[in-house]
Formats: structure tokens, C-alpha cells, sequence
């Protein structure tokens, strides 16, 4: 059975992939991530992602501000896109970062 994934997410994870490549050669043993480590590369991926789909920057409804009520929280195009790309950097960072995993790529 094949699954496949929105158009979205095969626009974001070449991007994350390459944000977070060039993170890690910088710091290779970057073990103590910092949330404005994790905020800029999510920021440098959302640019790119920007630049290259601009209908997801400029999400009318969005622009307009929140709903009338306040009960209702509005979360638009760009905010749903910055959270898909941070959850795929952090699954990339966790998956690079594996405690469990030793010098010799053993479990045990």
C-alpha cells in the first residue's frame, strides 16, 4: 500500500533536510538545541518556502486579523506551514540525536 504525503510536506522536507545538514555541520555535536536554534531554522526554511509558494504568505483571511469572537482561535496558512516545518526539523534533529544510538551505531 503506498501512502502519500500533501504536496506540502514534499516542498518543506528537501529545505529542512538541507536547514538542518548545514546546522549540524556547523555543530557537530549540538546536543543542547536551543528553541531560537530550532525558531531559526524554521524561519530560513519558511522563507525559502515563501519565496517559492507566495500564496502561502498571503492568506487573506489571515491578514484581516482573528475572528470576531474571541472564543475561537484563527490559525491560518502560515501559521499551520511554520508548524509542519518545525515538527519535521525536530523529528530530523531527534533522529540525528539519538541517545540510544553509540559511537558503533549499536542499541546496546
Amino acid at each position: 500500500m503506498e501512502m502519500n504525503y500533501p504536496e506540502l510536506y514534499y516542498r518543506i522536507y528537501p529545505k529542512a533536510i538541507d536547514a538542518v545538514n548545514r546546522y549540524m555541520q556547523n555543530n557537530p555535536s549540538a546536543y543542547n538545541i536551543t528553541d531560537s536554534d530550532v525558531e531559526s531554522l524554521v524561519d530560513e526554511v519558511y522563507e525559502k518556502l515563501a519565496y517559492e509558494c507566495p500564496e502561502i504568505d498571503e492568506d487573506p483571511v489571515e491578514r484581516r486579523g482573528r475572528y470576531r469572537s474571541l472564543q475561537r482561535q484563527f490559525y491560518g496558512r502560515r501559521r499551520l506551514a511554520r508548524d509542519i516545518i518545525a515538527i519535521i526539523i525536530i523529528s530530523e534533529l531527534l533522529r540525528r540525536l539519538n541517545p540510544y544510538v553509540f559511537g558503533d551505531g549499536s542499541y546496546f
